[in-house]
């Protein structure tokens, strides 16, 4: 593999100055086998975490992920189970005035603003996007300072300040207001065995409305149906199809394995065996991942397909054994 393509497949972190006395949680530890998964379930771990809450609790969305046709499905956690779970609503936030007035107005509230900003002017992106070229990511904005041009924020696995032109360039005026919301708490949250609980019950709600078909087996299908000219472009459509389809598959069953270990450990019910089989499944898909930067380093797609038997088989295995704990209990 080229030192290139090494480098596209798992870049370099570079260190960021983060929010003074700020660690990320545990789901972001380094020693993950995907310690960033997508910005906005990223964004909630953190958020959560930041409020003294256990984001493990909300992760029985990630059963639900499917192969979409050309990606897995971009994971969320729903709405509806923060709320259950945290007493915490989304809201969407006007823009009649621009983002800048209302973030301050929503900060100094202690609302939480999701937007989506250019990750151009996210410092804590250093080494991928920052002042290098334009992407569409969510960012939490806390605390902002106008006069000083100064920015609090959270964005993947941390938290974060930018200041000076990169905070003239997330509010930048005159374009096109993005799309924006707030966080509102509404209703006191959950603990102990009433949390446990609820997660538990949504897990089964979640179970009922997992993909019928093993996804995996549609992903192995639509690699196969492509020829050798998808693996001759460039590097930056390896980076764009491993992060849909690869990152998205392996950080989604990591999570699950995370979320079935908390419930075990909360005392919810026996999912080590479940737990285990979304956590190889993680590293199968890692695996993959590598293995499909090797079929574009090469130019050849022939026997890249077969190489997901693996997760394929894992995948079910990960239902098989989750189905047993929850009729038993």
């Amino acid at each position: 593999m080229s030192a290139a393509l090494a480098h596209v497949v798992e870049a370099p972190r570079t260190e960021t100055p983060a929010a003074p006395r700020y660690t990320p949680h545990a789901l972001h530890a380094p020693d993950r086998t995907w310690p960033e998964t997508n910005c906005y379930v990223d964004l909630w771990i953190e958020l959560l975490h930041l409020r003294g809450l256990s984001p493990q609790a909300m992760l029985g969305f990630t059963l639900r992920q499917d192969f979409e046709g050309d990606q897995f499905t971009f994971f969320k956690p729903k709405a509806a189970d923060l709320e259950a779970l945290y007493g915490l609503e989304i809201l969407e936030l006007a823009l009649y005035e621009d983002l800048e007035s209302h973030s301050l107005i929503q900060a100094a509230r202690g609302l939480p603003v999701l937007v989506e900003v250019n990750a151009f002017f996210l410092p804590d992106t250093a080494g991928t996007t920052y002042r290098r070229e334009a992407s569409k990511t969510t960012i939490a904005i806390l605390a902002l300072d106008p006069a000083r041009r100064r920015l609090d924020y959270v964005h993947n696995a941390g938290r974060f300040t930018l200041e000076g032109e990169d905070y003239a360039g997330i509010f930048a005026r005159g374009e096109l207001l993005p799309y924006a919301e707030f966080v509102k708490p509404c209703g006191p949250g959950l603990a102990g065995p009433a949390l446990a609980g609820a997660a538990l019950a949504l897990l089964r709600r979640h179970r009922a409305q997992a993909p019928g078909a093993n996804p995996v087996t549609a992903f192995r299908a639509a690699l196969a149906a492509k020829d050798d000219a998808f693996v001759q472009r460039p590097l930056s459509a390896f980076h764009t199809y491993a992060f849909n389809t690869t990152r998205q598959l392996g950080a989604n069953f990591e999570l699950l394995g995370s979320h079935l270990a908390w419930l075990e450990a909360e005392g919810a019910g026996r999912f080590g065996a479940a737990a285990e089989a979304a956590t190889r499944l993680a590293q199968e898909a890692k695996a993959f991942q590598f293995q499909l930067a090797r079929a574009y380093a090469r130019g050849k797609l022939a026997g890249l397909p077969e190489r997901l038997a693996a997760a394929e088989a894992s995948y079910a295995a990960v239902f098989d054994a989750l189905d047993r704990a929850l009729a038993a209990g």
